[in-house]
């Protein structure tokens, strides 16, 4: 190399792992012209193409699978040696990149890195809302040090810790919920009920999809699918402005919820919960800073749930230790 970039190197190992300049530079923050034209430098220093483009994203070709090896080793290095230098000193310091499932985001991300602004001044943390999917990969990488999600069972380089659990809600405006139940101040609803109402859900490929399908066969109730679609978003502006329902998180739904035409609604009978699990890579130690962020991630969660911030979690006794 004609010069030794490692800003360059962590764009091309975020681009490799997650198969496509664009949802890299979404998780980097970089404009992806940006971040394109640095992917080439590197290929004009290295004197090869790392990428084949096509339709569906980037892969990586032979030269490029090499230097994503030799790139994740040397990074993994320096931070190990950032690490140990990190721990001589006084107060925990430097990096610390947080996961966070894409509907955790919206009630985590500011009580933990307004706690962190008080208790943790030394210390970086970068927070990647991301796809449950792709997490394992991204910790197995050491491109996150540890993530909050759902559903990640330990295994295959993984640690998975529960941490809590939340109620789902039946999700949709005042007014369709007074076309389907005759009223919108009730606070629950029957998963029977289900049957009776338009519901947009996520695909049959979504392992929340499938558990919904499983219950509904066990219950007899088959769900009325108005809409398949694959995104947390979408689904809820479906909610809010078709005549439908959707199924969403407490966290989701935490700035809707007190509005007066919204209508929120706890699934009982049997209640539909999800567990929030902390997820991290197993083996290596982690560093000072890591292991004090992963506590105030403790202290958030309990923020949040006892203060009501998070609606429909439900509390162990006591959050557990998470490193």
């Amino acid at each position: 190399m004609s010069s030794f970039d490692l800003r360059r190197l962590r764009y091309f190992v975020a681009v490799a792992e997650l198969g496509s300049v664009t949802k890299a530079a979404s998780e980097l923050h970089v404009a992806q012209p940006a971040l394109s034209y640095q992917i080439r430098l590197l290929e004009e220093e290295i004197g090869g193409e790392l990428f084949a483009r096509g339709p569906q994203g980037v892969r990586l070709t032979e030269l490029g699978t090499a230097l994503a090896q030799e790139s994740r080793r040397l990074l993994g290095n320096i931070k190990a040696l950032r690490n140990r230098l990190n721990d001589r000193a006084g107060d925990p310091e430097g990096e610390v990149v947080v996961g966070l499932a894409q509907t955790i985001g919206p009630v985590l991300a500011v009580p933990l890195l307004e706690l962190a602004a008080k208790r943790l001044p030394r210390v970086r943390i970068q927070i990647r809302e991301l796809m449950s999917s792709d997490i394992p990969e991204l910790l197995r990488s050491e491109s996150v040090d540890f993530a909050l999600s759902y559903a990640i069972p330990s295994g295959r380089g993984v640690h998975s810790v529960n941490v809590f659990s939340e109620d789902l809600f039946l999700f949709g405006t005042a007014k369709s919920a007074k076309t389907f139940f005759a009223r919108a101040d009730i606070s629950e609803v029957r998963f029977a009920d289900l049957k009776n109402v338009p519901l947009y859900l996520s695909s049959r490929s979504n392992g929340f999809r499938e558990e919904l399908e499983g219950i509904a066969r066990k219950r007899k109730t088959p769900l009325n699918v108005a809409a398949e679609i694959d995104s947390v978003t979408i689904r809820k502006d479906m909610a809010l402005h078709g005549a439908g329902f959707t199924i969403l998180s407490g966290a989701t739904i935490c700035k809707e919820i007190q509005r007066r035409d919204i209508f929120a609604a706890r699934i009982t009978q049997p209640p539909i919960r999800r567990k929030i699990c902390f997820v991290r890579r197993t083996g290596g130690a982690a560093s000072r800073a890591g292991k004090a962020v992963a506590a105030l991630i403790g202290d958030a969660l309990a923020g949040v749930a006892t203060n009501e911030k998070w609606p429909g979690a439900v509390l162990p006794d006591a959050i557990p230790k998470l490193i």
